[in-house]
């Protein structure tokens, strides 16, 4: 792994020498260096390599989204080369993040969460014969919120089911880490469906502090579950906000096609909204206005 560091880092710079507008950032001219690095068992850095290849190049925000990535690349880089002054869970998160995977069983010797969870959306991605889905819940007591990550490779379907909008009984798992997302739900059992988000944030700020301390703690999260309650979706020129009760706006990442159906139904209506927010735009997944709605 150090040595695909390395390599890593060697590539960065000629990148930068380069320069982004002169590099040819297609899938075929970052497959060599991602295959480099899923040779030394760098598979989290080779997705991330990878997709830079499927960036719009005419996307007036395709700078900024490469230097993004890029500049994680590098912070990763950095992090390895001084392993030595960061925290244990720092390093179980940067080995993570790196491709190290840690087996479902080794988890269970560690502490669970016991509480009914409520799936609040499902995503899936799909690369060659690689289907990944992203399963986010959310517990009735613990309020907490985790990421359930699963694969299927070919025509293997997923090993265990999970519906939006069920609720299942079971032991959660989190991954190690300085500030763990990602966990895994032993054995969960189908149990009465709970109708509404059991947390919420009171309002845009006070979510956007513990996104900023959860950031403080493992700079890498590129994904953040979000639920903010008595809110309402606005629209502004091309794109919608989501606008809370003192007016504080966050940026809305879906599609105006895919939003219309939601405004229609709730005009003027405040709700609470569920999504994912990747430190610029919230991909909002589901809303509750007494009832939760079907997963966006």
């Amino acid at each position: 792994m150090d040595k695909g560091i390395e390599q890593l880092e060697i590539w960065l710079y000629d990148v930068i020498k380069i320069g982004l507008l002169q590099y040819d950032f297609a899938e075929q001219s970052v497959f060599e260096i991602s295959s480099r690095m899923i040779d030394a068992k760098l598979g989290g850095i080779a997705r991330r390599l990878r997709r830079l290849g499927t960036l719009n190049r005419a996307d007036p925000d395709w700078v900024e989204q490469v230097l993004r990535i890029l500049g994680d690349l590098y912070l990763l880089v950095s992090a390895f080369k001084n392993k030595k002054e960061l925290s244990s869970g720092l390093i179980t998160s940067l080995y993570s993040l790196a491709g190290l995977n840690i087996k479902k069983t080794d988890l269970l010797s560690l502490a669970p969460v016991e509480d009914h969870w409520l799936v609040c959306g499902v995503e899936f991605e799909e690369e060659e014969n690689l289907r990944s889905r992203f399963t986010w819940i959310m517990g009735a007591k613990s309020k907490r919120t985790a990421l359930l990550l699963d694969f299927a490779f070919g025509r293997v379907d997923f090993q265990t089911r999970y519906l939006f909008r069920h609720s299942y009984q079971g032991s959660l798992y989190y991954y190690p880490g300085s500030f763990p997302i990602r966990a895994h739900l032993q054995d969960p059992l189908v149990v009465r469906k709970i109708k509404t988000f059991p947390a919420s944030f009171e309002n845009i700020e006070k979510y956007l502090d513990v996104y900023a301390h959860a950031i403080s703690l493992n700079p890498w999260i590129t994904d953040f579950p979000v639920c903010i309650r008595n809110v309402t979706l606005q629209k502004s020129g091309e794109k919608f906000l989501m606008v809370d009760s003192g007016g504080q706006v966050l940026p809305v990442k879906n599609s105006p096609d895919d939003l219309w159906p939601v405004y229609a139904a709730l005009g003027l209506q405040s709700c609470s909204l569920f999504g994912i927010w990747d430190g610029k735009e919230i991909r909002i997944l589901s809303w509750d206005d007494g009832f939760v709605h079907q997963s966006l």
